[in-house]
Parts: structure tokens; C-alpha cells; sequence
């Protein structure tokens, strides 16, 4: 009697039962071999920050892991169960060679382990957590302050050079606060060469945007004078989404506004709703505007989620959806003053590329469609705009009392 026999025997009585018992140990045993199969480590890859670096080790499943701190010299690795190497493994070392580590190491440990090694030059904290789709290890480490030098030696002549960390302007501090005051930076999206959403008669969202941004300014400068007010363009010129997110965090703001208008097929479309920063869009209809909004195809859109699912910032992400219904209700309870029937598109959240690196609670606000005539004629005028201020104000000010944020 063969192997096989011993597993899978039964005493069938009929001939339909013996290949229906012989099938389920067919499948028992893939199953088995299945289970035992060890998950594949397919890319591994940083990003480095001026304060942080961030290590995803890619695999095609979930799996378990060990991590270890060595020292002498200072090492950090994460080991990977029931792992191999993808085959075509090449770089097995990653330089890096940032204010918190020179590189990274990978290797096959032993049969069933593959170990990822940080050769760490100075760290304060670090954190290893696990994500799902695509399945990923991720390893986070937050730099540490710098050590100040000891004093000099009477035994020792002066060096000839300075040290080399004067000489290094990416250390630079960031740009003073006037007055140590708290900053909001406002956005009125596209301008210049580009124009956002068209509406009748020549009307366009870059336009109506930064009108009722400029309304929005003059209210928190005359109703929360401790704060200052910046604006990612004041005319009509194009800014790059990446230039505007670099500014608000260059200023350390408290909160950031996107502020935009909406366009659709449907002429009937209209109403106004509030969107945060999200991983991914839940629905086919964020993805279109996200995908709009970030200027970019469907195809490219996905390629710009799967990166953005490495980015864990779970907190912001928490606040900005505070602050986006904070907003989205002020905004429509002051717009249903002048429009009952305004309808309340609510709050949602997607990956738009202008809100994915702020470092404070950041949102976009869609204040109406400008392909819509009835909303297209009331953006045009100043007295809409005023309205759609005063609840873009209203929605901020809620937030700002309420957050756990301190100010200075």
C-alpha cells in the first residue's frame, strides 16, 4: 500500500464515495502544503525626513515577526517567520546614510527567516507595526536631539576647520512665527495656467476660490486676531500641490484649508461637502475627484494610492476628519440662510496629493458646482462668497475651541 493509500484511505462502499473521499484528501494535503509554505519578502525600500525615517519591508502575505535592538555597534532588525527572498534578490544592502542611519541590510538568516538589519547612527524612538493591502512591515524611527560637543582640551591644539554640522543648511531652523502667533494657511486652489472647474460664461473655479479666500482671511484676522493668516497664493499664478504643502508646514500652521469648487457631468448636480485626507477612496466617485483634483489619470491614481498606503498618520488623518465635519456643518448651516434646498453633499475622505504631507489637521472644502447654473450664479456673487466664509469660519472656530491643541 502506498503513502498515499495510508492518507487517504476510507472504506468506501460505493464507487461514487471513494472518489469524492479521494478528492478531499487531495485537497487536504495542498491545504497542508499550503499553510506551510513560507510568505515571499519582495521589495524593501526607506524614505528619509528631516526628523524621521521610514523602512517598508513589502511581502505577498501576513506574517509574523521578531524585532531586536544589538549593540556595539548599534543595530536594529526586524526578523521576518516563515519568509524567503523573492527569487532575483539583488540588493541585499540599501545605502542611506541619513541623521539617524547609514544603511540597510537584507539577507535569507537562515531557512525560514529573513532578517532586515539597521545599521543605526542616533535614534530617539522607533516603532515596527504591520499593515495590510498590500500586506507590509513598516519600521518608523524618530531622530534624536543632537549631542552637545564636550568642551575643549587644554591638551589639544584648536582644529584648523569648523565642525562640519555648521556647515550643513539643511539643519537649518524653520522659518520664525511673527510674534510667535499660530498660523492657518488658507489654499485657493489651481490658478495661472490652471483653471479648475469651468462654469457658464466664462466663469472659473480659480477665480471664485480665491475671492472667497480672501473673505475667509478677513475674517479670522478681524475674529481671532492671535492668529496669522498665509495664503498659498494671493493672484492669479500657478503653485505646485507639493509647493503648497511645503509652505504650511515651512510655517508650522495649525490647520490647513484647500479651498476649490465642483464640477460633474450631470448639469443638476449641486451642493457643498468637505473632504479629508484618506488613504484611499472608498467610493468610484472620490476617486474621480481626487483623481481630478490632483490633476492626474485613473491609472496614475492608483499607482499614487498604493504609495500612499505606506504613509501611517493615523492622528492627523483623526483631526482632519474633525475639522472637515466641524466645517461641512457650519458650511451648510450658513449657506441655508440664503438656500434651503443647499444640499449637504457631507464630509468624505480621499488621497488628494495637496493634503497628503501636512504636518496639522488639513482638509478640502468643494464650496459648490460650478457646473451646476443655479450654484454658478451664486458663486459669482460676493454676497454668496461672504456666506461661504462666514461657515468655513464658523466650522474653524469650532475645531480650534474644541482641539486638544495648545496654542502658544
Amino acid at each position: 500500500m502506498s503513502k498515499l493509500d495510508n492518507v487517504c484511505h476510507w472504506p468506501a462502499q460505493t464507487w461514487m464515495l471513494s472518489i469524492i473521499s479521494l478528492i478531499l484528501c487531495v485537497w487536504f494535503v495542498a491545504q497542508a502544503g499550503y499553510a506551510a509554505a513560507p510568505h515571499i519578502v519582495e521589495e524593501v525600500r526607506f524614505r528619509s525626513e528631516p526628523a524621521s525615517t521610514r523602512v517598508v519591508i513589502e511581502t505577498n502575505g501576513a506574517l509574523r515577526y521578531a524585532v531586536g535592538r544589538l549593540p556595539n555597534p548599534e543595530r536594529l532588525y526586524v526578523d521576518l517567520l516563515q519568509a524567503r527572498l523573492a527569487s532575483g534578490w539583488q540588493n541585499n544592502q540599501l545605502s542611506v546614510n541619513d541623521a539617524r542611519i547609514t544603511a540597510i541590510r537584507v539577507a535569507q538568516h537562515h531557512r525560514g527567516v529573513v532578517r532586515v538589519v539597521l545599521d543605526i547612527k542616533r535614534i530617539k524612538t522607533y516603532k515596527v507595526f504591520s499593515l495590510k493591502k498590500p500586506y507590509r512591515i513598516v519600521i518608523d524611527l524618530q531622530g534624536a536631539k543632537p549631542v552637545k560637543p564636550p568642551p575643549p582640551q587644554q591638551a589639544r591644539a584648536p582644529k584648523p576647520k569648523p565642525p562640519r554640522k555648521a556647515a550643513r543648511p539643511l539643519q537649518a531652523k524653520p522659518p520664525p512665527r511673527a510674534g510667535s502667533r499660530p498660523t492657518i494657511v488658507i489654499d485657493p486652489g489651481h490658478g495661472g495656467k490652471d483653471p479648475g472647474a469651468l462654469g457658464p460664461n466664462g466663469l472659473q473655479e480659480k477665480t471664485v476660490v480665491l475671492q472667497v479666500a480672501k473673505a475667509l482671511r478677513q475674517l479670522i484676522r478681524k475674529r481671532l486676531p492671535r492668529y496669522r493668516v498665509i495664503m498659498t497664493r494671493e493672484k492669479d499664478v500657478f503653485v505646485p500641490l507639493t509647493e503648497r504643502t511645503k509652505l504650511a508646514n515651512d510655517n508650522q500652521a495649525e490647520v490647513f484649508l484647500s479651498i476649490h469648487t465642483n464640477a460633474s457631468k450631470r448639469r443638476n448636480v449641486r451642493g457643498v461637502e468637505t473632504w479629508y485626507f484618506s488613504f484611499e477612496a472608498k467610493t468610484e466617485r472620490a476617486q474621480h475627484i481626487a483623481a481630478r483634483e490632483n490633476n492626474m489619470s485613473s491609472n496614475q491614481f492608483s499607482e499614487l494610492e498604493r504609495i500612499l498606503r505606506d504613509l501611517h498618520e493615523t492622528d492627523r488623518i483623526n483631526q482632519s476628519a474633525l475639522l472637515a465635519g466641524a466645517t461641512q456643518k457650519a458650511l451648510v448651516r450658513s449657506l441655508s440662510k440664503r438656500d434651503k434646498k443647499v444640499p449637504d453633499r457631507g464630509v468624505d475622505g480621499a488621497p488628494f496629493i495637496v493634503l497628503l504631507r501636512t504636518e496639522m489637521p488639513s482638509i478640502l472644502v468643494e464650496v459648490g458646482f460650478l457646473t451646476n447654473k443655479t450654484e454658478a450664479a451664486q458663486l459669482r456673487r460676493k454676497s454668496y462668497q461672504n456666506a461661504l466664509a462666514q461657515g468655513m469660519f464658523r466650522g474653524l472656530n469650532t475645531f480650534l475651541s474644541k482641539s486638544a491643541m495648545k496654542m502658544d
